[in-house]
């Protein structure tokens, strides 16, 4: 080709590419913007004739569309048709053929059904990709003989009837001629339904229609409103809506911004067609590190590190140091020493609340709940009625929800904090009780052994009893001088002896107290008797001690497994608070909470299963 020839196709590139330009650039306009389903953002974006599927920027960034359908390729349809008495038959019937031609001209894989409205609304067909339903009651279409026009309910009913397609693209073209009369739903309802389901509404005003309705309508789902004045040019009007349906898109995509943040959607090229949304939700205050500026540093690290390590040295070299006679001394103390009650110091508001105290016990003593409150407390070595540890908890209950609904934290932690409140003094209970208990069967065998020697020695059981109160240590003394004292008060020797197992709860007890029970009854040697016993306690010991040896890497497995979601979410709130704010305050993060909590619970408690064998 030669350059003359050339020259002329250069000069009209030249010239028409600000024109393609500026074309491109108005090719989209965006319709409706819906966050409802945050953090998916669905767009209804319409194109000129021929435009392909737009570009989305979000805040100057191109983002991944998860959803892009034309609404003219594939969709759901409903077209609902005013059948009230205002209708005339001619008009009626050529609002049918109009809706008819639409029907026809719809896309093979559309799905399509009518809804007819005059004092009721009523779904005439269902969806089906075949016309020849629709296209026979279109055909014979009449006025309804009673007076109404349920306008409100035939976009209630046709957006409850789209809510259940699978097609993303939904689409009501509704043509009326006459205003709401004796709908059940109103107007907010059905504009609600139809946003909630996704459905673009496109409506027709024949006549003396209400024009202010039918535009807030279409307006409100994105559609587009139409008006004609006759009937008999109203199959122009279903053309027009169906070339509309050819260049409109309905778009969807994830969002990476937070709840309450501010973006701008651009779509098509950049500097094209653009709006402003906020997001659902709350905006979370900006991150402000509370640590100084050295310490956010690779060296200020280095330098906690150090210090952090200097600490645990200097903790375990002074435990590993202390003094041998400061030992001996405690452990002499342990075995010889006894246990002097100190005096107890009345405050002044403990006298005005125990009286309160002990009617709540007496009031609900003979509930089996309270029984066992009591039980545990008793376990636990303290002098407390039930009523007590009850109250303690719902006072700290009260004062850790107080504190976090002052701070303005969500209902949600304000809940957690109040029953963790509520469980804290019995899980105090539940340790100091285990804790007396591991003590008490750490001495188990010297007292039999010292009992058994007592016997031999020519004392009676008594006698033996009382030695290992005066010369034992807690809490083998405490349980033992409380049995020695109910026996005083005539309750028989064995029968304290065995509610002092039924206290307790450990089953080493039991071969102590049958051994007794036993002896009293057929007679025989209760020293020989006693120091079987004492044997096979310690060789129970023996194979329980082996025993938690042989699982105590699955053991300390299963608890840093359970700690470690709770010390990373921790460390988060701590680091990073606005990072973890969206999570405690959605529902979606509270019901992930309890999700995860009873998740880890269940874990833990079949690792403790797997590595618990009962000796």
């Amino acid at each position: 080709m030669t350059l003359r020839r050339l020259l002329p196709l250069l000069l009209g590139a030249v010239v028409l590419a600000p024109a393609a330009d500026a074309a491109t650039h108005g090719a989209y306009q965006v319709r409706r913007v819906d966050t409802a389903a945050y953090p998916t953002v669905h767009l209804l974006v319409r194109s000129t004739p021929g435009a392909p599927a737009p570009p989305v920027y979000e805040n100057g960034a191109r983002v991944t569309l998860t959803q892009r359908e034309n609404l003219g390729q594939s969709k759901a349809l409903v077209l609902a048709i005013d059948r009230s008495q205002s209708m005339r038959s001619a008009a009626l019937s050529q609002a049918g053929a109009a809706a008819d031609w639409l029907l026809q001209h719809k896309r093979p894989a559309d799905e399509a059904a009518i809804v007819t409205f005059a004092s009721s609304a009523v779904a005439q067909t269902g969806f089906s990709q075949a016309t020849i339903d629709g296209d026979s009651a279109l055909r014979t279409l009449s006025t309804d003989p009673v007076q109404g026009t349920a306008l409100y309910d035939a976009v209630a009913l046709s957006a409850t009837e789209l809510a259940h397609q699978p097609l993303a693209g939904r689409v009501l073209v509704l043509l009326t001629d006459g205003h709401d009369v004796g709908s059940a739903s109103s107007f907010g309802g059905a504009l609600r339904a139809a946003r909630k389901a996704g459905v673009v509404v496109y409506t027709i005003a024949l006549g003396n229609a209400d024009d202010g309705v039918l535009r807030r309508l279409a307006k409100g789902t994105g559609g587009a409103f139409y008006t004609s004045p006759t009937s008999s040019s109203l199959a122009a009007v279903y053309r027009r809506i169906a070339q509309e349906l050819d260049r409109t898109w309905r778009l969807a995509y994830v969002t990476s911004a937070r709840p309450g943040d501010r973006i701008s959607i651009t779509v098509g090229p950049l500097g094209s067609a653009s709006s402003t949304v906020s997001l659902p939700g709350r905006r979370s205050a900006p991150y402000r590190p509370w640590l100084p500026h050295v310490f956010r540093t690779r060296l200020g690290a280095l330098i906690v590190a150090l210090a952090a390590g200097l600490l645990l040295f200097g903790i375990a070299f002074a435990t590993a140091t202390r003094p041998r006679a400061v030992r001996i001394k405690r452990l002499v103390w342990q075995h010889t020493e006894l246990a002097v009650p100190r005096p107890r110091t009345r405050s002044r508001g403990l006298p005005a609340i125990r009286p309160a105290l002990a009617a709540i016990d007496r009031r609900f003593r003979t509930l089996p709940q309270w029984a066992r409150v009591q039980r545990l407390v008793e376990r636990a070595g303290l002098r407390m009625p039930a009523a007590s540890v009850l109250a303690t908890g719902a006072a700290l209950a009260f004062v850790l929800s107080l504190f976090a609904a002052v701070a303005a934290s969500s209902s949600f932690v304000i809940v957690v904090l109040f029953v963790l409140g509520l469980v804290a003094p019995f899980a105090v209970l539940q340790i100091l009780a285990s804790r007396r208990l591991r003590a008490f069967d750490a001495q188990l065998p010297d007292v039999l052994a010292t009992m058994a020697s007592s016997l031999r020695a020519g004392y009676g059981l008594r006698a033996a009893l009382q030695t290992v109160v005066d010369e034992g240590a807690p809490p083998v003394s405490v349980e033992l001088r409380r049995v020695l004292a109910e026996a005083r008060l005539g309750r028989p020797l064995e029968e304290a002896l065995i509610s002092m197992c039924e206290r307790l709860g450990w089953s080493d007890l039991l071969y102590v107290a049958t051994a007794v029970e036993v002896q009293s009854q057929v007679g025989g040697s209760l020293a020989g008797v006693l120091g079987t016993v004492a044997d096979t306690v310690r060789l129970r010991q023996q194979h329980r001690r082996r025993v938690r040896t042989l699982t105590a890497t699955g053991r300390s497995s299963a608890i840093v497994l359970a700690i470690l979601p709770f010390v990373f979410a921790g460390l988060l709130a701590v680091l990073d608070p606005s990072y973890m704010l969206p999570f405690l305050r959605s529902h979606a993060g509270h019901v992930l909470s309890v999700v995860c909590v009873i998740s880890i619970a269940i874990g833990a408690a079949l690792l403790n299963r797997i590595v618990n064998i009962k000796a």
